[in-house]
């Protein structure tokens, strides 16, 4: 008899897996078992930028000798590969924070009455922090230059992104002396997508200290946009004592579980959530409420 595989250390992830396999659902690690990783993609020495591959950089010596058909060795090949995740994690991020960008900026201007903003005092802090000016002004007009500020400095094609500064002086002379501090946003996951490419850059200290800078505009720009507007939107959080896990769900009410980190569909299906009408109709089915929790 085998032994049993524990698939995850949370005594409660591990009960719900195996309901599961019980009642015949496949799960991620059913897949996972059915595909086993290709073992020369998984250490990075596939290449299948171009048409003329994929290229395999396999064998004891193919740190050394190995090329792609355009002469990419393997640590380019590995270099690029890595670029590229990076590249793709940061729009990612950064493209949920040009969203919330706009989502404060369509709140300043009442085209999105259900937001509003709900801590000044941040709102004020991060105008200062952009130069900003606050004296005598509302918290919509001040708003709405922070946004426009914001989002310009995702297609900014040249000087240093603002929140740079937030950074310890020390660290930021280390940053300049590198050349890794971003530009934009956009700027550097551009480079990094044109840096990549077949017969482009062939250095893979280059590539690398590219991953830098591009790691640099989603920790220090994108998402740094995002956290601190969400905070103006929906106010700064605070330490709160709370459930967590399958216990949360309740028997007498629907169970609505968001997935996910846009914060503007959570705090709009809240508010919706507590509307009478809603609450009457999940009566009428039989149920006392709703209960909204996340994943």
């Amino acid at each position: 008899m085998s032994e049993k595989v524990i698939k995850s250390a949370d005594k409660v992830a591990e009960e719900i897996v195996e309901w599961a396999e019980s009642h015949g659902l496949e799960t991620a690690f059913d897949r996972a078992e059915k595909l086993k990783p290709c073992p020369i993609g998984h250490s990075g020495a596939c290449c299948k930028i171009c048409y003329m591959g994929p290229c395999r950089l396999v064998g004891s010596d193919a740190e050394e000798n190995a090329e792609g058909v355009c002469g990419a060795t393997l640590p380019v090949v590995t270099a690029r590969n890595f670029l590229r995740m990076v590249a793709a994690g940061t729009a990612a991020h950064s493209d949920h924070a040009r969203d919330m960008a706009y989502t404060l900026l369509e709140a300043s201007t009442g085209e999105a009455p259900d937001f509003t903003i709900k801590d000044e005092g941040k709102l004020r802090k991060l105008a200062g922090i952009l130069d900003i000016s606050t004296e005598g002004r509302t918290k919509e007009d001040i708003a709405k230059e922070v946004a426009e500020n914001i989002i310009a400095q995702f297609g900014q094609q040249r000087g240093e992104i603002s929140f740079i500064k937030r950074a310890p002086e020390k660290r930021q002379e280390i940053w300049r002396k590198w050349g890794i501090v971003p530009r934009g946003v956009d700027r550097e996951v551009a480079e990094a997508m044109h840096r990549t490419n077949m017969g482009v850059d062939q250095d893979p200290e280059n590539l690398m200290t590219s991953a830098l800078r591009v790691s640099l505009a989603d920790g220090w720009a994108g998402s740094m946009f995002s956290t601190d507007i969400t905070d103006i939107l929906f106010g700064t959080p605070s330490p709160k004592r709370s459930e967590a896990s399958i216990g949360i769900m309740k028997e007498d009410e629907v169970n609505v579980v968001v997935h996910g980190h846009e914060p503007s569909l959570a705090e709009m299906m809240v508010e919706a959530s507590q509307e009478s009408g809603i609450l009457e109709y999940a009566k009428q089915k039989g149920a006392n409420g709703i209960n909204l929790v996340g994943m």
